[in-house]
């Protein structure tokens, strides 16, 4: 069972702090932080691309079938990192290791507090 989803803003202090043992899903936060298609977002398309369709010149059809209104679009692939409460304790754990007690429960995700 789910407890909740971690920010992007958790993602990047659990990566700098935890390294490998921060969630998986974090990994492709901390990495491709310029990107905006990488995490959710609400806004991912700037200048032209926010309003109007390009036309795939290798496959049109489906181009226009997945437009930005599609759950399959590129912009939609990247879901929110969520996290159940095995991943909360390795979490927690972690960081107690890594920075003690008083400080692990500060930086805990708030889905696991």
């Amino acid at each position: 069972m789910t407890l909740g989803e971690v920010s992007r803003d958790e993602c990047l202090v659990l990566n700098e702090l935890l390294g490998a043992k921060a969630p998986s899903g974090c990994f492709a936060l901390g990495h491709n932080q310029g990107d905006p298609f990488t995490y959710p977002n609400a806004k991912p398309f700037k200048g032209e691309d926010e309003s109007r369709h390009r036309n795939s010149w290798l496959w049109p059809k489906l181009a226009r079938r997945l437009t930005k209104g599609s759950e399959y679009h590129v912009s939609n692939w990247r879901k929110a990192v969520e996290v159940d409460r095995a991943e909360c304790e390795a979490i927690h754990q972690a960081l107690k290791d890594k920075l003690g007690e008083a400080e692990a429960s500060l930086k805990l995700p708030k889905a696991c507090k």
